[in-house]
Formats: structure tokens, sequence, C-alpha cells
């Protein structure tokens, strides 16, 4: 089969990203650079507004455009950006990030423990929670890996002096300093996507697609001790395990 045939087959969008992608590693457009915009782009590759959309999406997947809604397509690299893979073999390794990742917390305030909560933090509707916002980046990359929204008791407050300082997760931040134990965490991991409120900071647009994992660990007598909340854009964060039959 010839190499045009074979590029012939391939979805139109997938045909006009590629040329994109070419153009920027080019140079034609440097970083920081407007995109022609969606109408431009119709003209230029003689295709539906669809297609154009669905190639931007996936510039956008690969870290090299940044798309907001009334501003146009920015530039932000002029390479894709490699995807984080992290490798399972052991369950402790899906309970904490590796160490080239770091968290940097950006908010902390007080709420009250809502209705809809309390039954994920096993407490009475008003107890005051201590809620953490905060981002982790791999060291290497300039993009946010994910937004993290950590609850912890208020009595766990000093244990955030350690995030950045000592190493290891929240959770074994609190274990150390208090002296309690996570005889117990959870995991869930589900399908969502990015809101409003963390967009621009992940550099996204809102309701793009996300991973999103819980952790809630609680001690022996079933007091939840932490609960995290970590929004992983799709295109940003991979887990791969290898489990071996015995």
């Amino acid at each position: 089969m010839s190499t045009r045939g074979t590029a012939e087959a391939r979805p139109r969008y997938r045909r006009v990203a590629d040329e994109l992608t070419a153009r920027l590693l080019d140079g034609d457009w440097p970083v920081g650079a407007m995109l022609p915009t969606e109408t431009e782009l119709c003209v230029i590759y003689g295709v539906s507004r669809h297609t154009v959309r669905e190639a931007l999406r996936l510039l956008e997947e690969d870290g090299l455009v940044a798309r907001r809604q009334g501003s146009g397509t920015t530039v932000l690299a002029q390479r894709p950006a490699q995807r984080f893979v992290q490798d399972i073999s052991s369950m402790g390794e899906l309970l904490q990030y590796p160490e080239q990742t770091r968290l940097t917390v950006l908010r902390v305030r007080e709420i009250a423990a809502e209705a809809e909560t309390t039954q994920l933090l096993r407490c009475a509707e008003g107890e005051a929670w201590l809620q953490v916002e905060a981002i982790r980046r791999v060291r290497v990359t300039a993009a946010p890996l994910c937004f993290t929204t950590l609850l912890i008791r208020p009595e766990f407050l000093e244990a955030l002096d350690d995030v950045g300082v000592q190493p290891g997760p929240v959770y074994s931040l609190i274990e150390r300093r208090f002296g309690v134990r996570a005889a117990t965490i959870e995991v869930d991991i589900n399908a969502a996507s990015i809101p409003s409120t963390q967009a621009d900071i992940l550099q996204v647009e809102p309701g793009a697609p996300a991973l999103l994992i819980r952790r809630r660990y609680s001690d022996t007598a079933g007091r939840v001790l932490e609960v995290s909340d970590s929004a992983h854009p799709a295109a940003r964060f991979t887990y791969r395990a290898t489990l071996k039959r015995t």
C-alpha cells in the first residue's frame, strides 16, 4: 500500500492535526502566538468547523495548544508533551505518586461538612474540616499533572507545613507528625470532567475529560483522617498496572 493511500485512510481531522503539528515543529507559530481562527483553518484546509475543532482537540491533548472560548487558540509548545505514565506493581504504588512529582498548596480554608459529604467523611453535618486546594507537577513539565482537593481534620493542620519539605503523601505526613495510622485506604478511579474553577490552572478547557482519583484514609476505628480528590486532564496521566498470576 502506498504512503499516500495510508494517509488518505486516516480521518480528516487527524490529517489536519498532523499537518498543524508539523507546522508547529517547523516554527510557523512560536510559543505564545495565536493559531489562525477556526474559520481561517476551515478555509486553509477545506474542511468543516467540526473537523477543525476535532483537530485542535488532538493538539490540545498533546499539550501543544490551549483553547479559550472567545479568545482563540494559543500555542503552548512546539513539540507534543510527554504523557506521565505511572507503572503500578504493588498496592503501595497505587496509593501515592512517584518521587518525581511535587505537591504545591494553593489555598487552605475551614469548611463545614454539608449533608451530601457526611457519608463520605463519616461525620455529622456542620462538623469542621480543612479544605486544601493544591496542584501536583512533574519536575520536568510546566503544565500541572493534576488539581487536588484535600479534606483533612482541623487538628492535622500542622502536617501541611511538611508538604514539599518532608517526603511522602499528605496522609503519611499526618501519620508521622501525629502518631495516627491509616489502617484502611479506599481508592476510586472514575471518568470525570474538569470544572470551570480548575480549568485555568490546569490549562485546559472547562469540561475537558479527566481522570478523577479519590482516596479515603481511615484509622483502625473507621474515623476518616483524609479524603483527596485529584483531577488529571486525560491526556496527561495514565495508570499502567503489571499483574502477575500466582
